[in-house]
């Protein structure tokens, strides 16, 4: 059985076994069975010596009492009692095991020593397993789930593997503030049998995946991950936040998940090199994976600022400059549509100050500019949207309220509209525009951010982080070699 097939058991199994199951929430062997029999469709068996019923569900002694083969386990029993474990999933033909349990290589040596005796019982018996010391995984298309205390997730195109669980659940708690939806996850733990780079392997060919998250702090296997990387890149990006750059950091990886990580044993000119985009901050994780899934590839690194405030054009264009961007002229044309667009007061250069003028108009002439790349709004296009947001409590005369309502309607079906048409030219100049606005709860809940989300067009909550992701999207598109390197 090959490596797909055998983690095709981990993802997609038709059976699952809790060993270890039990009826005291807050024990993961509870907590996880309550998963996997509440989600999906699939048969689910609790293992438990001295219960009868766990949750409900008659219970088994054993795998071999089990009136059924036993594609996946999810093993939460004590260190001591995990060789037992799995030398029962070895006898009772499991095929992928998913190991909760802690206490091994990352506790010292004689940890180690344990765990390497695990990982010899499963290779007799052709089990390829997750962990031990992790914390879960899912797959959102089949409806599995073992990672528990998530915070909501959605389905989605993104998938993610991760070295650290407490990392895993602030990185999804971030997706699904910014709209992100996921395929799969998992917390690969002390990567005992399986590693980071088997993840990645999988990840590369899996169709529900269109663009790979992983956090990472050693990699065990780095001539493999490249070369896989320098595959899978060319396809789908990757998108790592390594960790360990320095000695304190390494030392603190290696404690954490016993990966030999050193200070930073894979360059930033061996990630570029295979086409990875390494970013340095976790939310840029989520950031990162929006701009990839939601703008097309620019053609060079130049870049308009639209805004309707000097000030934030003036952080925005700093921001671009900072990250590596190019803030060129605009052409004569393009300076003579926009005064034929905007009032006197306008800047007449790039960034654009529209000055409280529509905004939507000077999007064309930009997107439409020869030496204009991608655009970076900068509060707001579409911040009529949130009209209704700040209108909550009216001066008006509340007999006049239908009239208001009316009002704020036609201003979001008319931003709707203009948001369609912008969507259209972004395809057409394959020119990204990227929008930076900070927006309440209220503002989200309006029809047009809900477009906004579904499309991967989340805005960004600064011109920074705009400017930044912009950045990583310019990287990966000379990488393909679409964007012109200047």
């Amino acid at each position: 059985m090959n490596l797909i097939q055998h983690l095709d058991y981990l993802f997609n199994p038709r059976s699952v076994a809790v060993i270890g199951a039990s009826n005291i929430p807050g024990k993961w062997g509870c907590d996880i069975l309550n998963l996997l029999l509440t989600r999906g469709q699939r048969k689910v068996y609790p293992i438990n010596k001295n219960r009868a019923e766990v949750l409900g569900v008659k219970a088994y002694p054993g795998l071999a009492e089990v009136p059924d083969t036993v594609d996946f386990a999810v093993i939460t029993v004590s260190s001591e009692a995990l060789p037992a474990a799995m030398e029962d999933c070895v006898r009772n033909g499991v095929k992928a095991a998913l190991i909760i349990s802690g206490g091994f290589a990352e506790t010292g040596k004689e940890g180690a020593k344990a765990e390497q005796k695990i990982v010899e019982i499963a290779r007799r018996g052709g089990i390829r397993f997750v962990g031990p010391n992790c914390a879960g995984h899912f797959n959102t298309h089949s409806e599995l789930f073992t990672a528990t205390y998530l915070p909501p997730v959605k389905q989605g195109p993104a998938s993610f593997v991760t070295q650290s669980g407490n990392l895993g659940l602030t990185v999804l708690a971030m997706g699904s503030e910014m709209g992100l939806g996921f395929s799969k996850y998992v917390s690969s733990g002390n990567e005992a049998d399986s590693h980071f780079e088997d993840y990645l392997e999988y990840l590369g060919q899996d169709e529900e995946t269109k663009v790979i998250l992983g956090y990472v702090e050693g990699l065990r296997e780095g001539k493999r991950f490249l070369k896989l990387a320098r595959e899978i890149t060319r396809k789908k990006p990757v998108v790592i936040m390594k960790v360990g750059r320095t000695d304190s950091g390494a030392r603190a990886a290696r404690s954490h998940t016993a990966a030999l990580s050193g200070s930073d044993l894979v360059s930033d000119a061996a990630f570029k090199q295979a086409g990875v985009i390494r970013v340095e901050e976790v939310g840029e994780l989520i950031e990162v994976a929006l701009v990839l899934l939601g703008q097309p590839l620019p053609r060079g690194n130049r870049a308009a600022v639209l805004t309707v405030g000097g000030g934030l054009g003036v952080i925005a264009a700093d921001a671009l400059r900072r990250h590596g961007l190019e803030i060129p002229y605009l052409s004569p044309t393009t300076i003579d549509k926009l005064n034929s667009r905007l009032s006197g007061r306008w800047s007449r250069g790039n960034p654009v100050d529209a000055s409280g003028d529509l905004s939507y108009p000077c999007l064309l002439p930009l997107l439409e500019d020869e030496n204009i790349d991608a655009v970076v709004i900068a509060c707001a296009v579409w911040a009529a949207a949130g009209f209704s947001a700040f209108m909550s409590t009216p001066p008006w005369d509340r007999n006049n309220l239908t009239d208001l309502d009316q009002l704020l309607r036609a201003i979001e079906e008319e931003s709707l509209k203009n948001l369609g048409v912008t969507m259209e030219l972004m395809k057409r100049y394959q020119k990204p525009v990227i929008l930076s606005a900070w927006v309440n709860n209220e503002v989200k809940g309006s029809e047009l951010y809900r477009k906004l989300e579904g499309n991967y067009l989340t805005p960004y909550p600064t011109p920074d982080r705009a400017a930044k992701a912009l950045s990583r999207l310019v990287e990966y598109s000379e990488y393909l070699g679409v964007a012109r390197k200047r």
